[in-house]
């Protein structure tokens, strides 16, 4: 039993009278499957509960301890293998992994919305479509409120910065990541200013302006502070201008040092600074950006501002000390916390625990045997014809681990014993053609595009003939043979016609309808 923050009790339009959550492990869930749990009341009220901070106070040990009070000083909460720390003004300061030692601080800043008459984009409002501070930002607190709770499966520090921002900063036990639980809203507008609201994340970690976002949860790609690859940049807007789309997971490094913080939904962020992670929570502007919505970003619910509540789960630490590597971990939690497992409830009132256990199933996999850590089954929906439709696709990137990052190879037959495969055949990615249907279109360049393009630079000195009389290879017949090679390459990681095995790359989606034996 965990104590449901004050801010969140205090929400006006919250309907529940409950105070406390209950917490438990789901361990070893079935894959594909279902498990089931009884739970039941076992005192009559939650004054049974210790709720003073005097360490003499008798505190059983599946209930949390938690103070009354609020801290004034330092606090850590962790688990066997991490520990963060908060200063005496209530951020976070620090945090020891596999046995390091790193700063690591979070707080709340807001940047003032720019106005504008929206005539020309130099004068522009910040709006629903375009995010355009006035370079202005400030931090929402000098000092937080903590409160903490400390039980065996999970140990908490609620935080409370103002008003209207405050968070639960959460550690769960056998848990290699820190959980920030953000609660922000609503945002005041009575000085007449747009605010436009990010958590921030400081790091001692020397990240020479690079940083890295996801493309759609899949490859991470590189970004660097006031850069483009193919331009020279001259940045008018210097903080929205290094704005990246983040649907997953932003990420900062150097030789030592890493730093990973996944979201829950998409969400805006960048590196403004070495070491600094940050990613933008909540907006509630009051002017219109003039790109076609005509109205200001002013969400409003039960007569006031929109309050935003969210989740932020951080990795970081040591990049040689750690094994599966930091991103192998961070692939892994990615996949926990964007794919989550769904929560069903039912009154179970009308049965004692043994009858319940008896009468129903409590426990169900579809599959066989479960995949390979680095393996998600993403697709698995009745197709036609006594058929089913699967995807699978490889988690990590080459080279993120030396392990995981590897091919792996399985079989679908065991995997799927419950099912009587006749056949096995694979599609396109989309499901719409058997795959040894699909030719791929072969573009042709553009004579005159090629006089633009540097000869030598494609063929030598000479041209193209001069390169195949010195045993070169024609710009087309090396397109043929790369094909050629492509064709072989793919024969191999076709599903053996024998044992139903299956091979993926590194970041890898294979697409396969399995026919299965008709039963009347």
């Amino acid at each position: 039993m965990v104590p449901i923050p004050d801010s969140v009790q205090n929400l006006n339009y919250r309907f529940s009278n409950a105070s406390y959550e209950v917490v438990f492990l789901a361990n070893e869930l079935p894959p594909l499957g279902f498990k089931s749990y009884y739970v039941s009341r076992i005192i009559e009220s939650v004054d049974d509960f210790s709720k003073d901070s005097n360490p003499s106070v008798r505190v059983q040990a599946d209930q949390p301890h938690f103070g009354s009070g609020w801290h004034s000083e330092e606090v850590t909460i962790g688990n066997k293998y991490l520990n963060i720390s908060f200063d005496s003004n209530g951020f976070l300061s620090s945090i020891v992994a596999n046995g390091i030692s790193s700063r690591l601080r979070q707080t709340f800043v807001y940047y003032e919305a720019a106005l504008g008459d929206n005539k020309e984009f130099s004068n522009r409002s910040s709006g629903a479509y375009i995010f355009r501070p006035n370079g202005t930002e400030k931090f929402v607190a000098e000092s937080v409120q903590l409160r903490v709770v400390k039980g065996n499966l999970v140990q908490e520090v609620h935080q409370v910065f103002n008003e209207w921002i405050s968070q639960v900063v959460r550690v769960y036990a056998d848990e290699n990541h820190v959980e920030f639980e953000w609660l922000v809203g609503d945002i005041p507008i009575e000085d007449g200013i747009g605010k436009e609201v990010v958590s921030r994340f400081y790091t001692a970690a020397q990240s020479n302006g690079v940083f890295y976002t996801d493309s759609n949860g899949r490859e991470m790609i590189k970004r660097t502070r006031n850069h483009r690859d193919t331009w020279d940049l001259h940045l008018e807007e210097p903080i929205a201008g290094n704005y990246y789309p983040v649907t997953a997971k932003i990420a900062l490094e150097d030789e030592n040092l890493r730093l990973a913080v996944l979201t829950d939904r998409a969400q805006g962020g960048s590196s403004l600074e070495d070491g600094a992670l940050e990613l933008m929570v909540h907006r509630r502007l009051l002017h219109d950006d003039a790109f076609g919505v005509e109205e200001a970003l002013d969400e409003r619910a039960f007569g006031r501002g929109l309050v935003a509540r969210g989740k932020h789960y951080v990795l970081f630490g040591s990049k040689k000390t750690s094994n599966p590597t930091l991103q192998a971990r961070e692939r892994f939690l990615q996949n926990q916390v964007l794919l989550p497992t769904w929560i069903f409830l039912s009154d179970t009132s009308k049965f004692k625990y043994e009858d319940w256990q008896k009468r129903f199933t409590n426990i169900y996999s579809a599959l066989s045997l479960s995949l390979p850590l680095n393996v998600n089954l993403m697709t698995f929906e009745p197709w036609k014809d006594n058929s089913i439709l699967v995807r699978f696709e490889h988690l990590l990137e080459k080279g993120e681990d030396q392990l995981y990052s590897k091919p792996v190879r399985f079989n679908l037959q065991d995997i799927f014993r419950s099912l009587s495969i006749e056949e096995v055949r694979e599609t396109t990615l989309a499901g719409n053609q058997w795959k040894e249907d699909n030719k791929r279109f072969k573009f042709k360049p553009d004579p005159a595009y090629l006089q633009h393009v540097t000869r030598a630079s494609l063929f030598g000195k000479g041209g193209p003939n001069a390169a195949a009389d010195k045993g070169g290879v024609p710009m087309e017949s090396n397109g043929d043979a790369q094909q050629q090679e492509e064709e072989a390459t793919e024969s191999l990681r076709n599903v053996s016609n024998e044992g139903y095995e299956i091979v993926l790359g590194p970041m890898q989606i294979r697409t396969f309808v399995l026919q299965l034996e008709f039963r009347p």
